[in-house]
């Protein structure tokens, strides 16, 4: 053989041999999560999907997805924008199964990512993500079997994620979640005590904490660990002054959502704070309205329902009944009249007020509406009491 190509040869199979070796690096898909370049542009994206900016969220992430188009994060993102459609108006069913598709592929995508790269950090975080979402969509339909399922899921990435990185910010939420209710349900509930030793060692202050570093440092998970520190302070900790600042907070990062919006309305009148309440009430109505914000009939339905209890309570019947009736009438321009709790609440409280001012021609139609729906059993019973008492 001829000594030039014998060493073309050698030459060649050295060259074949150095890019084979190098074909695992260059195919490796990065730790996006840990690159310190991608961080605040990942979280400027998740403020916007919360804030329904989604083109401002595609815009924020535009070149590491042109970098990294198969990145399953992008599926991830997706997900959560859809999210936001299914969060607006949970009596609306008819989005569930593709949420659930949507949050699937996701969890499909970082499984097949882990299948080359076990200990990747975004497969790992994206699988938590993705079946924690799947879980909480499923509790909210009362599927409690198929949530535990899921759940499960998401805890098993998480416990694997957390051993190779125990100190990302994202998993200070799941962390500090579990450390404050195992610690709290024992006391709370009794019957738990007996099986407090299937519980891990609960701590709630460290998982208070563990919550509030999660709001500030967290991709992914900052508002939701704001959310869940009112929710906290508001339902467990009875610190309501606290429990409202945080959620006024969230209604101020995020105007544009709906969800945070109705439940700063809801905390305002819980707390008897009615001045701020009916301000509030009106001045968001209108911003929705000017702006065309989107599920304004959903905002309509649940504000006017809060602000005709206010108006009731200080005796302004007349407002009231106004009120209450543009809110019946945004339930029935929604998915599933029926039900939805507004309608009900609303239909009831118009009849009611009819009844009383002896206005019962007036008052029937709209409380047998309210005691044939499918929600709020309790308004369904009062509307049948107010009826019984017209025959």
């Amino acid at each position: 053989m001829n000594k030039k190509k014998v060493k073309y040869s050698r030459y060649w199979l050295l060259f074949l041999f150095v890019w084979g070796l190098t074909i695992p690096s260059l195919a490796q898909t990065p730790e996006l999560i840990n690159n310190s370049k991608f961080r605040p542009d990942a979280q400027a994206a998740v403020d916007s999907i919360y804030n329904f900016n989604f083109d401002g969220a595609e815009k924020a992430i535009a070149s590491w997805k042109k970098k990294y188009p198969q990145h399953p994060l992008w599926t991830l993102l997706d997900g959560m924008k859809f999210w936001w459609k299914v969060l607006s108006d949970l009596e609306d069913t008819s989005n569930d199964e593709k949420f659930f598709h949507m949050m699937k592929k996701a969890n499909y995508q970082a499984s097949k990512l882990l299948n080359d790269q076990p200990s990747n950090a975004d497969a790992l975080i994206i699988k938590v993500i993705s079946n924690g979402y799947i879980a909480r969509q499923y509790s909210n339909r009362s599927e409690w079997l198929t949530s535990l399922n899921y759940a499960r899921k998401a805890m098993s990435a998480y416990n694997y994620l957390k051993k190779l990185q125990p100190d990302l910010a994202d998993l200070k939420l799941a962390e500090g979640l579990k450390l404050y209710y195992s610690a709290y349900l024992p006391k709370a509930y009794p019957v738990v005590k007996t099986v407090s030793w299937f519980l891990p060692k609960g701590d709630e202050k460290k998982g208070l904490q563990l919550l509030k570093e999660a709001s500030k440092q967290a991709i992914f998970a900052r508002a939701e660990a704001k959310y869940f520190l009112g929710n906290i302070n508001y339902n467990y900790e009875k610190k309501y002054d606290l429990a409202v600042r945080y959620f006024e907070e969230l209604q101020a990062k995020y105007p544009r959502n709906n969800y945070y919006a109705r439940i700063l309305v809801k905390s305002y009148y819980k707390q008897h704070r009615f001045n701020e309440d009916l301000q509030f009430i009106d001045s968001t109505l209108e911003r929705w309205k000017q702006k065309q914000l989107p599920y304004e009939k959903v905002m309509q339905e649940e504000l006017l329902t809060w602000k005709g209890r206010i108006l009731e309570r200080r005796g302004n019947l007349s407002s009231a009944l106004k009120c209450y009736k543009q809110s019946f009438s945004a339930s029935q321009d929604l998915p599933n009249t029926k039900d939805r709790s507004f309608y009900v609440v609303s239909g009831y409280e118009i009849g009611k007020i009819l009844y009383y001012q002896r206005k019962f021609k007036k008052s029937r139609p709209y409380l047998k509406k309210a005691s044939k729906a499918s929600a709020e059993s309790t308004y369904q019973k009062k509307a049948k009491q107010l009826l019984s008492k017209m025959q």
